[in-house]
């Protein structure tokens, strides 16, 4: 019989497959509405999301004043609907650190995004502070144990 995976596992696996997330950020020191943007990504085996955008974006300031973020992953077939839903803190990377993710990045991200060689190019990571995990399939939301 087999035994079923945790769902830790089934969520890095499932993070892995995709490049896409929609990143939500606070703008204006809360007086304003949330912003969403697709971004592409890269999990590590932490299940931290590296990510990379440019200093002279709206973003990168909203996140440095706030970085709480939330994100969502899902598969793009209609079905069965597959979403990873999680929060957590952005931080930007020291350069010694964001050279080992972006060369992380460009080996497990293949798509082309219009920021890549930027002058002021920053890579950041969301360290997740709570995972969902909802599986069309089974009608299941789970949340993962950090």
């Amino acid at each position: 019989m087999d035994q079923e995976k945790p769902v830790r596992d089934v969520v890095q696996e499932f993070l892995e497959k995709h490049i896409k997330m929609v990143l939500a950020i606070n703008e204006r020191d809360g007086e304003g509405y949330p912003n969403s943007s697709i971004m592409h990504y890269a999990v590590g085996k932490d299940l931290h999301v590296y990510f990379g955008t440019k200093r002279s974006f709206g973003k990168y300031e909203a996140l440095k004043k706030d970085p709480k973020v939330s994100f969502i992953v899902m598969a793009e077939g209609i079905d069965p609907l597959c979403v990873v839903d999680g929060r957590g803190l952005a931080r930007e990377l020291s350069p010694q650190e964001a050279q080992f993710a972006y060369e992380y990045f460009k080996r497990n991200n293949l798509s082309k995004w219009y920021v890549e060689g930027s002058q002021d190019f920053a890579m950041f990571t969301i360290e997740p502070v709570a995972i969902r995990w909802l599986d069309g399939t089974s009608g299941q939301l789970k949340v993962v144990q950090l």
